[in-house]
């Protein structure tokens, strides 16, 4: 009888093995479009060609990019991505996540607030990296400009989301539940834009966001911690910016980041 029960488990465990697959998981930021949906279709194209650099099976999670990606409800990032992560990356499955701009920042609320301030591994769920494209979860200041401007009558749900104290305060940036988050910042400015966005850009992000240091400020490199005099001498002091816990630049870096811009960096899922 006792036999019978180990080659029963034993050959449970084969079958899983046998059946588990490895997922990329795309999650997409800001846009104008309703890209709706979990599965291995992109909808409304929002990634196009710029998968197609990451190997293995691909799963998107599309939402409608109008909205504030921390919610929940039809349409909405947060219902779409836990239904994507508890579909695809558990039960002996594997993912790791791919998310550009406003999707890091959907996809770190995600992992600091509904796992009940445990791990993900710990929950059940085999994510072994978020490769973070041009992040926005640290806001950014177009969207701040915007809100300022306009007295806050302007601007959808996302953009509301990503004015910088909102996104900063939003959620613990240094809770990732145990899962590294890889940044891949780049500074691929543009002219108006980057007059608005502090230190390197990609003229939608400052770095202080795309490499998710703790503070906000004019920063030019990508490393775990950054020292620099700031201010007009002799009032100028030094400043010191961190990382937040769970959070590295993309071992493939230097501390420059990429010349690409918001959307060339789509195409570095790879990382």
């Amino acid at each position: 009888m006792r036999n019978s029960i180990k080659l029963g488990l034993f050959l449970t465990l084969l079958a899983m093995g046998l059946n588990a697959e490895s997922y990329v998981v795309f999650v997409h930021g800001k846009s104008s479009n309703n890209h709706n949906g979990v599965g291995a279709t992109d909808v409304n194209s929002y990634w196009g060609a710029s998968a197609n650099v990451v190997t293995g099976k691909k799963i998107f999670v599309g939402y409608d990019g109008t909205t504030d990606p921390t919610t929940y409800g039809t349409a909405r990032a947060q219902t779409n991505l836990s239904t994507a992560l508890t579909t695809y990356c558990k039960t002996g499955n594997t993912c790791r996540i791919v998310c550009h701009s406003a999707g890091c920042y959907a996809t770190e609320y995600w992992l600091s607030t509904a796992l009940g301030g445990t791990t993900a591994a710990a929950k059940g769920f085999n994510i072994t990296k978020v490769t973070a494209l041009a992040s926005a979860s640290g806001g950014s200041e177009l969207a701040s400009a915007l809100n300022a401007i306009t007295f806050g009558f302007a601007g959808n749900g996302m953009d509301k989301s990503l004015i910088v104290s909102t996104a900063r305060a939003r959620y613990n940036h240094n809770n990732t539940a145990g899962v590294t988050v890889n940044q891949v910042p780049g500074y691929k400015g543009m002219f108006g834009a980057s007059a608005i966005l502090p230190g390197e850009d990609d003229y939608a992000v400052a770095y202080h966001s795309s490499c998710a240091y703790s503070r906000v400020g004019g920063v030019s490199k990508c490393q775990s911690s950054l020292t620099q005099s700031e201010g007009i001498w002799p009032f100028n002091s030094n400043v010191t910016y961190a990382q937040y816990q769970g959070h590295v630049r993309a071992a493939s870096l230097t501390s420059t980041g990429l010349y690409k811009d918001h959307g060339e960096l789509k195409a570095e899922g790879n990382r």
